[in-house]
């Protein structure tokens, strides 16, 4: 920050260059006012719509092996309302090692050895396996005690549908899924 103050580059001519400086946060509350106060533009991007985030759901879910049954796509939409592109893709990689996490538990209690993790022994990817801790919470969405992430902190209004940043863990509890 103390380096800020008087800041100027110059280029191979000897004139002064423009030096841009860009951030990003999805908690701007927790951003030091000093900071705020040298980055006076600020460009607010909504959280995705419903539409948005079954697109970002389906593109980061192309290649992880889904079980068809027992896997709702709608409901999953449903409940990330109030998530952030990057907190969509840290819940779909959480949710991806919850079948991971179940064979390696399997094979333990089993006594096997293991050496590796084959994907074909893994079952693929179930509604349930999006924010497991909600079925110890008493919502009935997830079947597994694994925690999950994703959570946001804010409280602004944002994205689409009446949408609330931070109160999606409120409505969550209130769906209920397949399990």
């Amino acid at each position: 920050m103390t380096h800020w103050d008087g800041l100027t580059s110059l280029s191979s001519s000897g004139h002064p260059e423009r030096i841009l400086i860009l951030g990003a946060t999805n908690r701007i509350q927790h951003i030091d006012e000093a900071i705020l106060r040298r980055m006076p533009k600020k460009f607010p991007v909504s959280l995705p719509t419903s539409s948005q985030r079954r697109r970002i759901l389906k593109l980061v879910l192309r290649d992880t092996k889904i079980d068809d049954e027992n896997f709702d796509l709608d409901t999953i939409v449903n409940i990330t309302a109030g998530l952030s592109g990057s907190d969509l893709k840290e819940a779909c990689r959480d949710a991806a090692m919850v079948p991971v996490r179940e064979l390696i538990r399997e094979k333990r209690r089993r006594g096997e050895k293991m050496r590796g993790v084959k994907g074909e022994d893994v079952r693929g990817l179930r509604t349930g396996d999006f924010f497991p801790e909600q079925k110890r919470r008493g919502s009935g969405i997830g079947d597994d005690d694994e925690g999950g992430r994703g959570r946001k902190e804010s409280g602004s209004l944002d994205g689409d549908e009446g949408e609330k940043d931070g109160a999606f863990l409120d409505s969550r509890e209130e769906i209920t899924g397949p399990s």
